[in-house]
C-alpha cells in the first residue's frame, strides 16, 4: 500500500477490483440458510455456511453490545457475502443495478439499530477487507447516534475491543485498520466532555506499545496518536458524526491541554531513542519517518484560544498558514532546550531523505513562530530566540544546502523575522544578529540565483523561486520597521541583495541572466515566456521588496539604476541608427539580427520595474506619497543639485543626459525619471522613423506603466502632506510650476502618439489610456490638462470617430471615453467648458441620434459600419458612467437619461443580436451602480421607470426567443446575470444611499415631486425577478454564477421587501416558492443556507399581517415540514445549523399547532420504550425556554442553543433506520 499523509483523510481503496473474484457460479449454490435471505440478495446469491448462520442468530446479543435480532438481510456477511462481490466486483461481472443495489444495502446496514453485535462478529469471523471497513464504519457511526442509549461499561468495553482487534491482526489492510482505529479517536472525542472515557489508560497503553521495540507495534502505536490527532485538530478534518462546531471546539480545547502535550511527550521519546541510533535499517527508518511527522503534526496544531462563538471557529479554522500559539501548560515541554536541540539533531541526521527533511524543517518552522501566553516574560523570549537563531547558523554553516531544504529554512527565517517582536530581535547579542543577518543576505543572494536558473531551464518545481519569495517577504518585515535596528544596519545587506537582484535579471557581460550551464538560452525559450502573466503582476511580491531594499540604500541604488537605464538606451538609440542604415540597403526585416535587441529590450524592461517600484508605492484607494527614504535622500543631496541644470536634463528627453554641461550636479530622483523619459522619447522617435516594427511593445507597456506610477505621486506634489520637502522635486513638479506643466504636455503628447501608433496593441493601448485617466482623475492635474491643445485635439478626434482612434478595443475606447469626460469637470470658464461638452460630448448624441432616426434605419441596423457605431456609441455611454463623481452626478445623469429610453428602442431592433442585447443592458447596470446611491427620489424614479421599460421590452423579446439546451455555453446566458446585476443594483439604493433630498439636482428643476411617484425599487426588482423567474429552469440552475446569482437577488428580496412577497400574482409566487424549496432540497449547502434565511423575514411578515390561509401562510406551514425534517430527520451540515434553526423557530411561532402535530407524528412511530422517552424529554426541554414560542431575540437565542444540544443529542437516533 502506498504511503497516506497522517495530515490527509483514509478512504478505503475503489470498490472496483481489488481483488481476483472466483465465478458466479460458485455462489449459486443453495443451502438451507439461503431461504432466510430477503428480497435485498436476490441481486447475486451468496455462498456461505449454515453452520455460520446458526452461530450469528445464537450470538447476535452479547452482553457487552445491546441491540435487536440481526438484520437476515445482512446475515450473509459473515463470509463472502453477495453485497461484498457486487460492489467489489469488476463491472462485467456485475450489472450496475446489481452493485447500486448492493452499496444501498451497506448504507442501510450503517443506519440500522444497534448494529454492535453483528458488526463484532463480522470482524471476528470475514475475511473481505471491505466488508469490515463498513462494519467499524458502522460501529464509528452507531455509537454516536445511540451514545445516550449506551452504558459507559459498554462504551468502553466497545473501545477495548476495536483496539484489542487492531493489535491482534498485524496484518490488516492498511484502510481498515486505519478505519478501525478512527472508530476509536471518535469514541473517545464523544466521550472526552462527560469523561465517560478514560483518556490516561489510553496513553499508558500506548506507551507500553512504543517501549516493546517492536517497529511493527511501535507503528501501529503512531497510527493510534494519529488518529487521535487527526480527530480533535479541527471541526474541518474531523469525522462527519453530526455534532456541533462548538461541541468541536470544547472537545479540542480539552485535548490540547493535556492529550495532545501527552502525545507530543511520546513522540519525543521516540525521535530521541532513534536519533542515538547510528544505522537505521529500512523498517527503522520508516518508523522514523512517522513520528517525525506526527511530530510535524502536533507542532503544527492550531490551539484554540476559550469562549470562541460558532463563526469564529469557522474563521479561526480557515487560517491558512498555522503558527505555533500553545498555551501556558507548554511551558515545561517546550522551552526546554533539549526539545530545539533534538530537532537540529534530527534533521541533521535525516537531510538527506527529502521527505524526512520537510517534515524536520518544518518542525523547526513551527518552532521558530512560537509566540502567546507560553512564554512568562521577554528575558524567555530572547533566550528562545536566541537559542534558535545560533542552532541555525550551526546548522546552515558550513554545509551545501540541498534543494528539497531551501524551502524548508526560508520558512524557518521568515517564521522568526514574522513573529518575533522587534524588540525581542533587537535584544539579541549583536554578534549574533549581526552573523544572522549576514547569513540572510548571503542565502537570499544564492536563492535568487539559482530562482533565475530554475526560470532558464523552465523547471516545474520552482524551490528556489519559493524559497527567495520567502527571504524577500521577510527582508521587506525588517526594513519596513527600519527605525527599531541599529541605524544604517540594513544598508551594506540592502545594496548586496539589490545587486544581486539586478545581476540576474540583466544580459551578460553586466549580468547572468539567461547563462546556463551550457550557454545561453535560446530565443524560442523566451517566446514562450511571454505568453505568460506580465512580470509586473507576476513577481510584483518580489518586485516591492527589492524596491524597498533600493529605497534603504538610495544613495546607491538610484544612482546606479539610473546609470544602467541611460546605457542602454544609449546602446538602443545606437543599435536602431545602424539598424536602419542596414534597412537602406537592404529592406528585408529578416534580415535583421534582433539578438542585441532583444537583449537591450529585456534589460530596460526589468530596469524600469525596479526603478517603478523602487520611486513610488500604487496603495488602492488611499493618497499616494513619495516615500520617506526617497525623499530624505533627496533632501540630502539637495545642497549639492544645480536646480537649473536638473531642470533641463528633465526638459531635454531627446539628448544624451552626459552632454550636458554641469550633469553630476542634478537632483538623482529626477535623474531616474529623466531615465525613463529619454527611453520614451527614443520609442517616439523610432516610431516617427517607421521603425515600429523594430520596437518591444512590452517596453511601450512598461514606459506608461512607469509614468502613470509616478504622475500619481510626484506630480503636483502637494507640500502639506509632507513634514519636509526637497527643492528640487518641489520646484520641478510642484503646483504652478513650468516643470510641472511641461512634464504633463510631454505626457500628453505620449498618450496620443501610442493611441495613433499602438492601436492594435490592446494591452499597450490600455495601459496608455490609463495614464490619461491618471492625468484627469483628480481635479488639480486636470486643470493643466485642459490647457493644452493636444487634449482638445483629441477629444475632437475621438468625438468625429477619426481614425485610427475607432480603431482601439472596446475596453479601450469605454476607458477613453471616461478621461474625456473626467477632463471636462476640470476649471474652465463657463463659454469654454460649454465649448468642450461641444465638442465632446455633442458630436456623441447629434450622431447616434441622425442614425437611429433614418427612415430605414430598421433595414440598415444589420450592416456592420452601423452596428460598429452603435456599439460605439453604448461602449462610450458605459464611459460615461464610470466617470461619475458626487460633484459631476447631476450633470452625468441629465445627459445618459437622455439616452436611456433611445436605447430601450435599440431592444427591439437588436432583439436577435444578443451581444448589443447585452451591451444595452450593461448601460443600464453601470448608470445604475455608479449613480443610484446619489441619486434623490426624483431622479432615482426616473431612472426606475427607465429600467422598468427595459425589462417589459426584454420580456416581450425574450418569450419569442428560444435558448439552445442546459450543455450550451454559459457565457449566452449573459443577459440573465446582467438583468440580475441590475436588479441588485437598483437594490443597494436600499441601504447604500448618499444622496441629501436631491441635494445634487437642487441647481436643476426638480420636476415631479417625490410624494407622486409611480414606480419604486421594488416594483421595478419585482417585475424583473417576474421575467427572470420562469426562466431560471433546473438545468440553467446548474451553472454555478447563474445559480449563486439568482439565490443571492430572491433572498435579497425576501429580506428587504417581504410585504411585496404576498402581493406577487399567483403564477410568479408559486415558482418563488418551488425555487426557495428547491434550493433548500437540492442545491449546494450555501445556496440551501441562502434559502433558509430568505425564510425568517417572510415567516415574520405572515405574522405581522395576521393573516390565515393566505398562500404564503400555506407555503410557510409547508415550509415548516421541511426544515423540521431537515433538522431532525436528516443528516445536514452542521453549519446550516444555525440559519435552519432560526427559520424553524419563525415558523414555529407562527404555526404551533402543526409543529405539535409534527412532534406527535414523530413520536408515534417509535416502538422502542426508552427511545420514546429520550426524544420526549429532549422535545420538551428544547421549547422550554419558549413556551409559548413568541417574536423574541431572547427567545429565539436560547431556543438555538437548545436546538444543538438536542441535534447532538437525539439527532442521530431519529435517523435510524
Amino acid at each position: 500500500m502506498a504511503t497516506v499523509h497522517p495530515l490527509l483523510p483514509h478512504t478505503p481503496p475503489p470498490i472496483n477490483g481489488q481483488r481476483n473474484h472466483p465465478r458466479l457460479g460458485a455462489f449459486r449454490r443453495g443451502s438451507a440458510f439461503q431461504k432466510l435471505r430477503v428480497a435485498a440478495l436476490s441481486a447475486v446469491n451468496v455462498k456461505f455456511g449454515d453452520s455460520a448462520a446458526r452461530h450469528i442468530k445464537k450470538n447476535s446479543n452479547p452482553s457487552w453490545c445491546p441491540g435487536p435480532q440481526i438484520p437476515t438481510n445482512l446475515l450473509g456477511m459473515g463470509r463472502r457475502g453477495s453485497h461484498c462481490v457486487a460492489t467489489e466486483a469488476p463491472p462485467s461481472m456485475v450489472s450496475t443495478e446489481q452493485r447500486q443495489h448492493a452499496e444501498h444495502v451497506f448504507l442501510s446496514f450503517r443506519k440500522s439499530k444497534s448494529p454492535f453485535a453483528i458488526c463484532k462478529h463480522i470482524l471476528e469471523t470475514s475475511k473481505v477487507d471491505y466488508v469490515l471497513f463498513q462494519a467499524a464504519t458502522a460501529i464509528m457511526e452507531a455509537v454516536v447516534r445511540e451514545w445516550i442509549l449506551l452504558e459507559k461499561t459498554s462504551i468502553e468495553s466497545l473501545r477495548a475491543f476495536l483496539l484489542t482487534y487492531v493489535l491482534q491482526r498485524p496484518n490488516l489492510q492498511k484502510y481498515v485498520r486505519e478505519q478501525m482505529l478512527l472508530a476509536v479517536a471518535v469514541i473517545v472525542k464523544r466521550g472526552s466532555l462527560d469523561k465517560s472515557i478514560n483518556c490516561k489508560s489510553i496513553f499508558h497503553e500506548v506507551g507500553q506499545l512504543i517501549g516493546s521495540g517492536n517497529p511493527t507495534v511501535q507503528t501501529l502505536a503512531c497510527s493510534i496518536l494519529t488518529a487521535l490527532l487527526s480527530e480533535f485538530s479541527s471541526s474541518s478534518k474531523t469525522s462527519s458524526i453530526g455534532l456541533s462546531m462548538e461541541f468541536h471546539g470544547s472537545c479540542k480545547r480539552l485535548f490540547q491541554e493535556e492529550g495532545l502535550r501527552q502525545i507530543f511527550m511520546l513522540t519525543m521519546e521516540v525521535l530521541q531513542e532513534f536519533s542515538r541510533r547510528e544505522n537505521l535499517n529500512a523498517q527503522m527508518s520508516s518508523v522514523f519517518q512517522r513520528y517525525l511527522a506526527l511530530a510535524n503534526q502536533v507542532l503544527s496544531w492550531n490551539f484554540m484560544p476559550p469562549n470562541l462563538g460558532r463563526h469564529y471557529i469557522a474563521m479561526f479554522e480557515a487560517t491558512q498558514n498555522v503558527t505555533l500559539k500553545p498555551t501556558e501548560s507548554w511551558r515545561e515541554a517546550l522551552l526546554d532546550t533539549r526539545v530545539m536541540d533534538l530537532f537540529f539533531t534530527v534533521h541533521r541526521k535525516i537531510r538527506e531523505d527529502s521527505d524526512m527533511a520537510q517534515d524536520s524543517l518544518q518542525c523547526l518552522a513551527q518552532l521558530a513562530s512560537m509566540h502567546g501566553p507560553i512564554f512568562p516574560d521577554e528575558s524567555a523570549q530572547v533566550s528562545y530566540l536566541a537559542h534558535l537563531v545560533e542552532g541555525l547558523l550551526s546548522m546552515i554553516n558550513g554545509i551545501e544546502i540541498e534543494d528539497s531544504e531551501a524551502v524548508g529554512i526560508s520558512n524557518i527565517i521568515s517564521n522568526l523575522i514574522t513573529m518575533f517582536p522587534r524588540s525581542i530581535l533587537t535584544a539579541l547579542p549583536s554578534d549574533l544578529f549581526t552573523s544572522f543577518i549576514n547569513c540572510l543576505t548571503l542565502l537570499t543572494c544564492s536563492f535568487g540565483r539559482s530562482a533565475a536558473l530554475e526560470e532558464v531551464l523552465d523547471k516545474d518545481d520552482m524551490v528556489y523561486m519559493e524559497a527567495y519569495d520567502k527571504l524577500l517577504e521577510s527582508w521587506l518585515t525588517l526594513v519596513q520597521d527600519e527605525e527599531h535596528f541599529p541605524r544604517g544596519c540594513f544598508v551594506q545587506p540592502a545594496i548586496q541583495v539589490f545587486n544581486s537582484y539586478i545581476q540576474c535579471h540583466l544580459a551578460a557581460p553586466d549580468g547572468t541572466r539567461n547563462l546556463s550551464v551550457n550557454g545561453i538560452a535560446t530565443h524560442d525559450e523566451e517566446e514562450i515566456n511571454e505568453l505568460q502573466e506580465d512580470d509586473r503582476e507576476l513577481f510584483s511580491d518580489q518586485l516591492s521588496s527589492i524596491g524597498m531594499l533600493g529605497r534603504v540604500a538610495a544613495d546607491h541604488c538610484i544612482p546606479l539604476l539610473t546609470s544602467l537605464l541611460e546605457d542602454r538606451v544609449t546602446r538602443l538609440h545606437g543599435q536602431l541608427q545602424r539598424t536602419q542604415q542596414h534597412l537602406l540597403a537592404s529592406t528585408d526585416l529578416g534580415s535583421v539580427d534582433r539578438k542585441v535587441l532583444d537583449d537591450l529590450y529585456e534589460d530596460i524592461h526589468w530596469l524600469i520595474l525596479v526603478s517603478g517600484y523602487l520611486l513610488a508605492d500604487d496603495p488602492q484607494g488611499e493618497t499616494p506619497l513619495i516615500p520617506s527614504e526617497v525623499m530624505e535622500f533627496s533632501i540630502k543631496h539637495s545642497t549639492e543639485v544645480d536646480i537649473n541644470t536638473t531642470l533641463q536634463i528633465l526638459g531635454s528627453p531627446g539628448e544624451k543626459a552626459s552632454s550636458i554641461p554641469g550633469c553630476n550636479r542634478t537632483d538623482s530622483v529626477i535623474r531616474l525619471l529623466s531615465a525613463v523619459l529619454r527611453t520614451s522619447e527614443v520609442e517616439s522617435r523610432a516610431t516617427r522613423a517607421s521603425l515600429t516594427e523594430l520596437l518591444s511593445p512590452q517596453m511601450g507597456k512598461d514606459i506608461v506603466w512607469f509614468l502613470r506610477r509616478w504622475a500619481k505621486t510626484y506630480l503636483l506634489v502637494d507640500e502639506k502632506l509632507y513634514e519636509q520637502i526637497s527643492i528640487p522635486l518641489s520646484t520641478a513638479f510642484g503646483p504652478d510650476t513650468e516643470g510641472a506643466q511641461w512634464i504633463v504636455g510631454y505626457l500628453l503628447e505620449k498618450v496620443i502618439n501610442n493611441l495613433s501608433v499602438w492601436s492594435s496593441e490592446a494591452d499597450l493601448a490600455n495601459d496608455t489610456v490609463e495614464l490619461l485617466v491618471t492625468l484627469v482623475e483628480k481635479r488639480e492635474r486636470a486643470n493643466i490638462v485642459v490647457q493644452c491643445e493636444s487634449w482638445w485635439n483629441l477629444a475632437k478626434q475621438f468625438a468625429s470617430r477619426s481614425p485610427p482612434l475607432h480603431l482601439l478595443s472596446s475596453s479601450v475606447q469605454r476607458s477613453l471615453m471616461k478621461a474625456l469626460v473626467l477632463g471636462g469637470f476640470a476649471h474652465m470658464d463657463s463659454d469654454t467648458k460649454q465649448q468642450y461638452w461641444a465638442e465632446v460630448l455633442h458630436p456623441l448624441q447629434q450622431r447616434f441620434l441622425n442614425l437611429i432616426n433614418q427612415e430605414n434605419f430598421a433595414q440598415i441596423s444589420q450592416e456592420e459600419a452601423v452596428k460598429q457605431e452603435i456599439v460605439a456609441t453604448l461602449e462610450a455611454l458605459c464611459g460615461i458612467a464610470e466617470a461619475t463623481q458626487i460633484d459631476n452626478v447631476a450633470s452625468l445623469f441629465s445627459f445618459l437619461m437622455d439616452f436611456l429610453s433611445s436605447c430601450i428602442g435599440l431592444m427591439e431592433v437588436y432583439s436577435n443580436t444578443p451581444e448589443t442585447i447585452n451591451l444595452i443592458i450593461e448601460v443600464f447596470v453601470e448608470v445604475a451602480h455608479k449613480q443610484i446611491c446619489y441619486l434623490g427620489e426624483t431622479k432615482s424614479m426616473k431612472l426606475y421607470e427607465a429600467c422598468l421599460t427595459l425589462l417589459q421590452v426584454y420580456s416581450k423579446n425574450n418569450q419569442s426567443r428560444k435558448r439552445g439546451d442546459a450543455a450550451a455555453e454559459e457565457d449566452q446566458y449573459q443577459d440573465l446575470l446582467l438583468i440580475m446585476e441590475l436588479l441588485t443594483n437598483l437594490l443597494s439604493k436600499e441601504f447604500i444611499d448618499f444622496s441629501d433630498s436631491d441635494e445634487v439636482f437642487r441647481t436643476q428643476d426638480q420636476g415631479t415631486p417625490a410624494s407622486n411617484r409611480t414606480v419604486s425599487a421594488a416594483d421595478v426588482v419585482l417585475y424583473g425577478v417576474n421575467i427572470v423567474l420562469p426562466l431560471m429552469s433546473q438545468d440553467l440552475l446548474k451553472f454555478p454564477s447563474l445559480c449563486n446569482q439568482y439565490y443571492k437577488l430572491i433572498t435579497f428580496i425576501c429580506e428587504i421587501f417581504p410585504e411585496k412577497i404576498p402581493q406577487l400574482p399567483e403564477d410568479l409566487f408559486k415558482s418563488l416558492m418551488f425555487s426557495l424549496e428547491l434550493g433548500m432540497t437540492s442545491m449546494s449547502s450555501e445556496i440551501s443556507q441562502l434559502c433558509l434565511e430568505a425564510l425568517s423575514p417572510l415567516a415574520e411578515q405572515c405574522a405581522k399581517n395576521q393573516e390565515e390561509d393566505t398562500p404564503l401562510f400555506i407555503a410557510t406551514r409547508h415550509f415548516l415540514k421541511l426544515v423540521f425534517d431537515m433538522l431532525v430527520l436528516q443528516k445536514h451540515n452542521t453549519e446550516m445549523t444555525v440559519a435552519a434553526g432560526e427559520a424553524l423557530y419563525t415558523l414555529v411561532c407562527l404555526h404551533q399547532a402543526e409543529y405539535s402535530e409534527l412532534v406527535e407524528t414523530l413520536l408515534s412511530t417509535q416502538r422502542d420504550a426508552v427511545i420514546y422517552q429520550r426524544l420526549v424529554d429532549a422535545f420538551n426541554k428544547l421549547t422550554a425556554s419558549s413556551t409559548p414560542p413568541t417574536m423574541d431575540r431572547r427567545q429565539k437565542v436560547a431556543f438555538l442553543k437548545s436546538l444543538e444540544e438536542f441535534v447532538a443529542n437525539v439527532g442521530g437516533l431519529l435517523r435510524v433506520k
